[in-house]
């Protein structure tokens, strides 16, 4: 009987092994696995070069991912074979012109337009190459403007458009979702004239400071947790950290269950669980408000493989601990490394100016909020598991083991990508 017990239990490892390396598996394909599916409007006083209007109000210039547009209209792969040529671009440029116009509608004061744009130039990004278009919209100064985006809708649930420049010799920054957040005023007349008709260019102003911080805390929930492979390593830290003593002596960061008290034993290990998620929030906030506000500049393509490593350095220590190396220091000094993947968002997005540092502290507020959502529902689930008599080999080792897979999986593709 005892031997079938023990064959039962070996059986389960295996399979919740099994399990935790198919779920590996199945976060593994994006090669830029926090990057979403992005959109970039520039918006300038000034017009866009090249166009015959000189009553022009407002210039803009949409930049749109090639691999978006290709999912979104199959003229662009002409022949299927998943390789994109110049000729095929050229020749679907049109088609991707007119989904543009069809799916950015402006209104300026009470009047709905819909704008032709024209293409470009390709530009390369950190995630790929993109099509930039660029038109034009006759707005006075003291009328409304409005967007409502509609790209990517129904296709893409992460796509969503960051707005950046200035209006009015304002700044301006926004970001907008086509399955969600999909209008947003980007100027707004003098209150008691809803038209926007007024004399005065002064008389309409932009999205202000604290509004503009509220607005992109949104966008730092969507972004972490989109972000798979900032979670991957907050679960990395998190695996060995146990806030229930369990009725068998077990050792996670720090503990040794065997000369605690189980109350001891239990604040030990929502202590040692506060100070490592603070010190990760600690070190990402650091670099990304540095790297935003462009007193450092890194290039992804060290960054990116950086974080997919951290993931793999903490699950393997996980399994084989270093003594005197505390968790609190790797979540640190990793953290600073994430900070830096966090500011890709908005650098790449060109917010500047005086709503900067807004949409900096909303965007940081955000990634903690969704963070937080994180570490309570991985404490909900731990706490369940930890009376498990195989949590230990099971849950903190196959998970390690499932987390230094993928960690390897994605720094090989980044390397490979970013080549």
């Amino acid at each position: 009987m005892m031997q079938f017990f023990q064959r039962t239990n070996a059986v389960g490892k295996h399979l919740v092994l099994g399990a935790w390396l198919v779920g590996a598996g199945a976060l593994a394909p994006p090669a830029w696995a926090h990057k979403a599916s992005d959109a970039y409007l520039r918006v300038s006083d000034a017009a866009v070069p090249n166009v015959q209007s000189p009553s022009v109000a407002v210039g803009l210039q949409l930049s749109l991912a090639l691999k978006d547009v290709d999912v979104a209209l199959e003229q662009l792969d002409a022949d299927g074979d998943r390789r994109l040529t110049w000729g095929e671009i050229r020749q679907a440029t049109p088609a991707v012109a007119q989904w543009v116009g069809a799916g950015v509608q402006w209104q300026c004061g009470d009047a709905t337009t819909l704008l032709a744009w024209r293409f470009e130039a390709l530009e390369q990004r950190t995630d790929g190459r993109y099509m930039r278009f660029a038109t034009a919209l006759d707005c006075p100064a003291a009328k409304t403007l409005a967007l409502n985006y509609r790209l990517m809708q129904g296709i893409d649930p992460t796509h969503r458009l960051l707005v950046s420049g200035e209006l009015n010799q304002q700044p301006l920054a926004a970001a907008l979702a086509p399955d969600g957040r999909s209008s947003s005023n980007l100027r707004t007349a003098a209150p008691g004239d809803s038209a926007g008709v007024l004399s005065s260019q002064a008389s309409s102003t932009t999205r202000g400071g604290f509004a503009t911080m509220l607005h992109f805390v949104t966008e730092g929930v969507h972004h972490i947790l989109e972000g798979y492979d900032h979670l991957a390593f907050l679960l990395a830290l998190l695996l060995p950290i146990s806030l229930l003593q369990r009725r068998r002596s077990a050792r996670t960061d720090a503990i040794d269950y065997s000369t605690e008290s189980p109350e001891k034993a239990n604040r030990s290990g929502i202590k040692t669980l506060l100070i490592t998620v603070t010190s990760f929030t600690l070190g990402h906030s650091v670099t990304l408000v540095l790297a935003g506000l462009g007193w450092i500049t890194v290039s992804g393509n060290w960054v990116e493989p950086a974080i997919a490593i951290s993931i793999g350095i903490s699950a393997l220590l996980n399994l084989f601990p270093v003594k005197g190396l505390r968790s609190v220091w790797l979540a640190l000094g990793f953290g600073l490394v994430h900070g830096l993947g966090f500011s890709g968002v908005l650098v790449e997005a060109g917010v500047s100016g005086s709503l900067l540092v807004w949409a900096l502290a909303g965007f940081n507020l955000g990634v903690e909020a969704g963070q937080l959502m994180v570490v309570a529902l991985w404490c909900a689930v731990s706490v369940v598991l930890v009376r498990w008599s195989l949590y230990r080999t099971v849950v903190v080792r196959g998970g390690s083991v499932a987390l230094l897979v993928l960690s390897l999986y994605w720094t090989v593709q980044r390397i490979v990508f970013s080549g």
